[in-house]
């Protein structure tokens, strides 16, 4: 995907090539020196060291979930700068993405396996006062022997903090998967992100998008006013379970990831 000419020099990390790039950063495949484990290296723009706050935040909270101790969640090893950049050393994960698995069609056993496995992420990530908010199908990378792992935690909001990561004026987060408090600029908490698996579910149960409209504003405004999508009548039995995922009111769904567990596990 790529070489690692314009890949700056991290101290104890060698770089092997590119293997994805964003508007906020680009990641490199590297090897840690000291025992030769293969790392994803995440190199942050170097004007966010413009935005101290931000960028304080950032790492504040990446600290946060390399303190998590949960199989679902991706492990981070190291951060720190490198001349003008901030960089993340985390977990490199080589099965792919969620992304790729809906499009390669999935039996209902494995949306709903998935789904449980995801919740109980979120139930280690909320327990850190953490709510992802950008929780989408791209952000979900698997193992090599297929576990899944919530990745992703540039939009992360600290629900103890007091200042947003969102950038002034910017949405940017994935507007098909935001809920429909965040669709309309109110505070979320870890309802938002079970919403946001509730768009997923319904992906993986019928290989479709949710909502298809013609655009981005007209996307918002259907999470906000849409009514929730019938499943087609083979998966008529998960409905209930949708209803309560995508329910437009937070306290109409799922109150924690944990009571989600509990109920696809019945």
């Amino acid at each position: 995907m790529g070489g690692k000419s314009s890949a700056p020099e991290v101290p104890g990390y060698t770089v092997v090539h590119i293997i994805g790039r964003g508007g906020q950063a680009k990641v490199y495949l590297a090897e840690r020196n000291r025992d030769g484990l293969r790392v994803a290296l995440k190199m942050l723009d170097p004007r966010m060291r413009q935005d101290g706050v931000y960028l304080a935040r950032l790492m504040r909270e990446y600290k946060l979930i390399a303190a998590i101790e949960n199989e679902y969640v991706v492990r981070i090893y190291d951060q720190d700068f490198t001349g003008e950049h901030p960089y993340i050393a985390m977990e490199f994960l080589p099965g792919g993405t969620l992304a790729g698995r809906i499009l390669e069609k999935m039996s209902s056993r494995e949306a709903l396996r998935l789904t449980a496995l995801i919740a109980r992420a979120l139930d280690a990530i909320h327990a850190k006062g953490i709510v992802h908010r950008d929780l989408k199908p791209a952000n979900i990378l698997f193992r090599a022997d297929g576990r899944p792992v919530i990745v992703d935690f540039g939009l992360a909001k600290d629900l103890a903090a007091t200042s947003t990561l969102t950038l002034a004026g910017q949405m940017i987060a994935t507007p098909r998967y935001m809920s429909p408090e965040q669709c309309l600029g109110l505070p979320v908490d870890a309802r938002s992100d079970l919403y946001s698996l509730g768009v997923i579910f319904y992906e993986m149960l019928t290989g479709q998008k949710i909502f298809e409209p013609a655009n981005a504003a007209t996307l918002v405004r259907m999470h906000v006013e849409a009514p929730i999508p019938r499943l087609p009548e083979r998966f008529a039995g998960y409905q209930p379970l949708l209803d309560r995922l995508l329910a437009k009111k937070p306290e109409d769904r799922f109150q924690n990831a944990r009571e989600l567990f509990a109920y696809i596990s019945i």
